[in-house]
């Protein structure tokens, strides 16, 4: 009878320690199912700008406003990085593209709660709606101020004409 509670007790010891070593895992985060094609495609827009410091810049205030907190800025990679609330981590690499294109890809993951492993964000809604769309507008207002700033080439002209042409004596 001895014998059997302290097979038993083996048997118990044994299923918890496998049980404990089967929750930790080599893998840090639980990856998409989706193919590298697929969510490479997601997670990846072109923007027709050859000023990829100015698509950085960009991409830095977009993370801030959206409530990221950078970890990360390494420029001369492109490489941007930041959490929101201790639960979603985000990092975006920035590449030239040609000659007149800047390529952004964004790779986020989540954090459930912290007692389950990460998983990588595979919805395109969410790149969509919740970064590439604020990096958009941000950029199409970072053009738009730039052509403020700058009249066009036939107003300056124009301007330029005017003060330089004397005043006729009919125009009073």
């Amino acid at each position: 009878m001895m014998i059997n509670k302290q097979i038993r007790m083996a048997a118990v010891l044994a299923l918890l320690s496998l049980s404990v070593s089967a929750c930790q895992t080599t893998q840090n985060v639980v990856l998409s199912q989706k193919s590298a094609l697929e969510l490479r495609s997601i997670q990846s827009r072109v923007f027709e700008t050859s000023d990829e410091r100015k698509v950085f810049r960009a991409v830095i205030s977009v993370m801030q406003d959206l409530g990221y907190s950078m970890t990360s800025v390494e420029p001369e990679a492109g490489v941007i990085s930041g959490n929101k609330l201790a639960m979603l981590d985000l990092t975006a690499t920035v590449n030239k593209k040609g000659d007149d294109a800047t390529a952004v890809r964004a790779n986020a993951i989540v954090k459930v709660n912290y007692q389950t492993v990460p998983h990588q964000v595979d919805s395109a809604e969410f790149y969509q709606q919740r970064f590439f769309a604020p990096l958009s507008q941000a950029l199409f207002l970072d053009a738009l101020y730039d052509e403020d700033a700058m009249p066009p080439e036939s107003e300056s002209t124009a301007l330029n004409t005017s003060e330089t042409t004397p005043e006729s004596p009919n125009s009073q």
